[in-house]
């Protein structure tokens, strides 16, 4: 007679609908959007998105490791892909230092940009697989739709947002590959948008149809949907600074495959095959898992170290970048085949159940596939030979994503620099429409409209960008600027303010900012230079190059007492300084001191014989 405890005892096991457990899950798989988003607004506030963008390299170059963890630590898949771990590595590594050292860096980031984008649509959808494995969903067509709902979402996020757009455009451009004009890319978009409402229909339409026949279906896969592809939109979508977006991303990403990583290769230690330092890696114990994480980002760490240390036109820069580059595409092309959830025994290290060994493609279909990295590649090498200049990139990015405020930004500075002012001033309003808080299109543009003379307007700005987070260290321009503004006014006790401010965040110093503006300003914008050279004075009154700039102005304009005086306290400082004493002795000659006059221009002639200015100036004076 059978027991109930023998019909219990022979049963198979039940399914789990989790990776590992319902806490493991919520907080390392589904719920990481939910901790990754304060982390990384709390590091943004207190360190800036630079530092922040060095510091994501500890798990970014990091979770690489963990990949070669696997591949060399299991025998039993070294064994079986024993010639794609010796040989990829060595193919790699010739070509991502050849080309980093050869200067053809572009074309190569751009190849590997697409299979970084396409390792993390294939994450996407593998864990959403795995979380349908996990309640028995096969049905081909569901995989399919993930698929598609996966490629969509990532795919229509890069192409509708206009800081993805100027990021992954920036690639293209810098390739040599010219983006497609305004008009296509809005036709483009729009056939985006309509695959995206076909593949979500279709996605909610078999969905319905599954719970509606009672079929297997994972909330788990729906939630992951919506926190992955969401979370990839609301990087990109939300954030103000596309640095701190791909760092949103890329935690989230990393986490994941950490902890993918840390409960597979657990699992798989309990079974003979793998070497003795897995082994004891992936102890099921916490102090292991602390010990994991902290070898995967030492491993980032040296990549961290490498590029802040090797000055960055240097060879051996070039050499560190090439090996990053190949860690990086190693990582990508492993797991395009150690990850399979059909495999048997990653099936068993997941909990999945009934999984078969995959065939293994076979090596001349392999071969063929290199086809992806290596034509692409060449084409680029041999085809496309355009350079595009910091104009033209800016021009065709800002055409594509005109709601991008930093790309609007730039183009606003680019035409402040070659003096082309109602352009710039047009690229500025743009940006600060689409950000009214990116301090750095308000400093800029406050600059701007100080050039043109609006000094009211430029106040205005440098205000409003104090009030607005800090990017770029633009505050420290802003308080320098606003000082020499308010002292400009005649307000020295709250231009001092300013100063005080902006040294403390490592300004310029108020006397470079007025000489360098005087220096800027419209030739014919000669009450403008006077004002700033005597606001010059007033904060250092032996400012040489004040008094003779003014003494030079004042000179042109009758004010020959005033520059005498001011060509003078030059000479106090520097006797001989001819251009100077040329000055003078015009200023004395205007106002009828023929023998002062010839006595400077003489002390001239005794420093500079052939000096044409005093020879012409000696002849006039009869001397």
């Amino acid at each position: 007679m059978t027991t109930a405890s023998q019909v219990a005892a022979s049963a198979p096991p039940a399914r789990s609908p989790w990776f590992h457990s319902a806490p493991f899950d919520l907080l390392l798989i589904l719920g990481v959007p939910f901790f990754t988003w304060p982390l990384v607004m709390a590091g943004q506030n207190a360190w800036g998105a630079g530092l922040l963008g060095e510091l994501i390299l500890l798990t970014a170059t990091g979770h690489y490791f963990a990949t070669f963890v696997r591949a060399y630590g299991d025998r039993e898949l070294f064994a079986r892909f024993r010639i794609r771990f010796v040989i990829a590595p060595l193919v790699l590594l010739g070509v991502c230092v050849g080309m980093f050292a050869s200067g053809h860096s572009s074309s190569l980031l751009l190849v590997t940009t697409g299979w970084a984008f396409w390792h993390w649509l294939a994450q996407a959808f593998g864990f959403a697989r795995i979380y349908d494995i996990k309640v028995g969903s096969y049905r081909r067509l569901t995989t399919w739709l993930d698929k598609a709902l996966v490629i969509t979402g990532f795919v229509g996020a890069v192409m509708l947002n206009p800081g993805s757009i100027v990021s992954f455009g920036r690639v293209f451009l810098d390739a040599g590959i010219m983006l497609p004009d305004a008009a296509t890319f809005a036709a483009m978009q729009n056939a985006m948008i309509g695959v995206m409402v076909l593949v979500g229909a279709a996605y909610l339409a078999n969905l319905g149809w599954s719970v509606a026949k009672g079929e297997p279906w994972s909330w788990q896969k729906q939630f992951m949907h919506v926190t992955t592809i969401g979370y990839y939109w609301f990087a990109f979508a939300y954030l103000p600074n596309v640095l701190v977006a791909y760092v949103l991303y890329e935690l989230f990403h990393d986490v994941q495959y950490y902890a993918i990583t840390w409960l597979t290769c657990r699992h798989r230690v309990t079974r003979p095959g793998v070497t003795r330092w897995m082994r004891g890696m992936f102890q099921p114990n916490w102090i292991a898992a602390v010990v994991f994480v902290l070898v995967m980002s030492a491993f980032g760490a040296t990549d961290a170290f490498g590029r802040h240390e090797l000055a960055e036109q240097s060879k051996g820069h070039q050499v560190w970048l090439g090996l990053v580059m190949t860690a990086a595409l190693l990582h990508y092309y492993y797991d395009g085949f150690i990850w399979k959830a059909r495999e048997s025994t990653l099936g068993a290290d997941l909990g999945l159940q009934g999984g078969l060994r995959a065939a293994m493609v076979p090596h001349a279909r392999h071969a063929a596939l290199w086809g992806l990295f290596f034509v692409p590649l060449l084409v680029l090498l041999l085809f496309v030979t355009t350079r595009f200049d910091d104009r033209q990139r800016l021009q065709a990015l800002a055409s594509l994503a005109p709601g991008d405020f930093a790309i609007q930004a730039e183009l606003a500075f680019d035409f402040g620099r070659t003096r082309e002012m109602p352009a710039a001033l047009e690229h500025y309003r743009a940006a600060i429409a689409a950000n009214p808080d990116y301090a750095v299109a308000r400093g800029h543009y406050g600059a701007a409209l100080e050039f043109t003379g609006d000094l009211d307007g430029a106040r205005e700005q440098y205000e409003a960008a104090l009030r607005c987070p800090d990017t770029a260290n633009i505050h420290a321009m802003a308080h320098v600027n606003l000082g020499v503004l308010l002292l400009l006014r005649g307000d020295r006790a709250a231009a001092q303010t300013h100063f005080t401010a902006g040294a403390a965040l490592g300004g310029d110093s108020p006397i470079n900012r007025i000489m360098g503006l005087a220096a800027g300003v419209p030739a014919e914008a000669v009450d403008q230079r006077l004002q700033l050279y005597r606001a010059a004075l007033q904060l250092d009154p032996n400012q040489a190059d004040a008094h003779l700039n003014l003494g030079t102005l004042l000179l042109n304009r009758g004010g020959f007492e005033e520059a005498a005086n001011h060509f003078t306290a030059v000479l106090r400082g520097a006797p001989d300084f001819v251009p100077a004493l040329i000055g003078l002795a015009s200023a004395q000659a205007e106002l009828g001191r023929r023998d002062r006059a010839l006595e400077a221009v003489n002390r001239a002639l005794a420093r500079e014989p052939g000096n044409q200015q005093a020879l012409q100036l000696k002849t006039r004076l009869g001397g």
